[in-house]
C-alpha cells in the first residue's frame, strides 16, 4: 500500500498517543513506517522510553522542528483535542487510521459500486450484500475476521454497525430498520426476516470494559451471542445487550432492556424487561392509516409465515 504522505521528507516522525489503540494496530502499520519519538500528555506515568522508542512530552514536541506526527486514538474526543493541540504547534499530522492497509468503514453507496455482492479486505473482513442494500447503511472495521451478511429488500433509514474481531453480523431479508446501532466483538448479532427495527435501537453483544470478580480476578463478563427471531418488533430506544433472544413474532416495548432470553410471540417491558403478553402477533399494517380489528384484515400479514 503506498502511504498519503511521504515521511522522508521530514526530519523525525512521531507518534501521538500511547495506549490501548497504539498497541493494537502498530503491527499493521506499514513497514515504512518508522517513529523517532513517541509522544503522551501521561508521558511522566510511561516512563521515558515505551516499545523500545524514547518518550517525549507535549513541550518538546512542541519545540521540534521538520516534524510530522501520527496520532493514535480511538476516542474522537481526544482525536479532535489532539488535533487542535497540533495545530497551535504547527506540526502537519495523520490518524493513524488513515496508513492503515484496509479501509476501517464503508458505505451502502459504496458497496453498490462493487460487483459480484461481495466485499473482503486485507484483515479477513467479509460483507455479504445484495445489489438493493441501501446508500444509509454504514459498517466500520476495528479489527479482523468479521462477517456481515445483509438479506435481500432489507430496508434501512440509518443503520451503524462497528464490528470489532471475530465476530458475525447477519440481518434476513425483508427486514425494515429506522434507526439502529448495532456493536459487536468475540460473538454473533443474528436477527430474521421480515422484523422491525424502529428508531434508536441499540443491540450490543459486549461490554466495551473488562468487568472482573474481585475475589478470584476472574472475568465476568465475556462476549455474547445474540439472537433475534423472525417478524420481530423493537419499539423506540430499545436495547439489547450480550446473548439477549427473542423469539418469533414477538415485540420489545419502548426502552425495554435486556440480556435475557424470551420465547415467541409474547410483549416484553421494561428495565430490565420482562414478558407483559403471551400468545401475540402483529403486523406492519400503520395505525395512522388503519384501524384494523382482526389480523386477516390487515395488508401486512407476515406472522402467520412464522406460526
Amino acid at each position: 500500500m503506498e502511504i498519503p504522505v511521504d515521511l522522508l521528507q521530514y526530519q523525525y516522525t512521531v507518534g501521538y498517543g500511547i495506549g490501548q489503540y497504539y498497541d493494537y494496530i502498530k503491527n499493521h502499520l506499514p513497514k515504512e513506517v518508522h517513529f523517532n519519538y513517541l509522544c503522551d500528555a501521561k508521558w511522566a506515568q510511561i516512563g521515558t522510553e515505551y516499545d523500545g522508542i524514547k518518550v517525549i512530552p507535549p513541550e518538546t514536541l512542541k519545540d521540534m522542528k521538520g516534524v510530522f506526527v501520527v496520532v493514535f486514538s480511538g476516542n474522537p474526543r481526544n482525536w479532535q483535542s489532539i488535533t487542535a493541540m497540533l495545530q497551535d504547534m504547527g506540526h502537519p499530522y495523520i490518524h493513524a487510521d488513515k496508513l492503515l492497509s484496509v479501509q476501517n468503514t464503508i458505505t451502502g453507496k459504496e458497496l453498490k459500486h462493487r460487483d459480484g455482492g461481495l466485499y473482503n479486505d486485507a484483515w479477513g473482513n467479509q460483507i455479504e450484500f445484495f445489489p438493493d442494500i441501501e446508500d444509509s447503511v454504514t459498517i466500520s472495521f476495528l479489527g479482523g475476521h468479521n462477517l456481515i451478511q445483509l438479506g435481500k429488500g432489507v430496508s434501512v433509514g440509518k443503520l451503524d454497525i462497528q464490528c470489532g474481531r471475530n465476530s458475525l453480523c447477519s440481518i434476513g431479508d425483508g427486514t425494515e430498520i429506522e434507526e439502529a446501532k448495532m456493536i459487536i466483538t468475540d460473538g454473533k448479532i443474528e436477527i430474521g426476516q421480515d422484523c422491525l427495527l424502529s428508531t434508536s435501537v441499540i443491540l450490543r453483544n459486549h461490554d466495551k470494559h473488562h468487568i472482573f470478580d474481585k475475589v478470584t480476578g476472574k472475568r465476568l463478563n465475556y462476549a455474547g451471542n445474540m439472537k433475534i427471531g423472525n417478524h420481530v418488533w423493537l419499539c423506540h430506544g430499545v436495547t439489547l445487550l450480550g446473548s439477549a433472544a427473542i423469539g418469533d413474532n414477538s415485540i420489545v416495548g419502548t426502552m425495554a432492556v435486556t440480556s435475557s432470553s424470551f420465547p415467541k410471540e409474547v410483549i416484553i417491558a421494561g428495565n430490565p424487561a420482562k414478558v407483559i403478553r403471551e400468545q401475540v402477533c402483529w403486523s406492519k399494517d400503520n395505525t395512522n392509516f388503519y384501524n384494523r380489528d382482526f389480523l386477516a384484515e390487515c395488508m401486512a400479514r407476515e406472522a402467520s409465515k412464522y406460526f
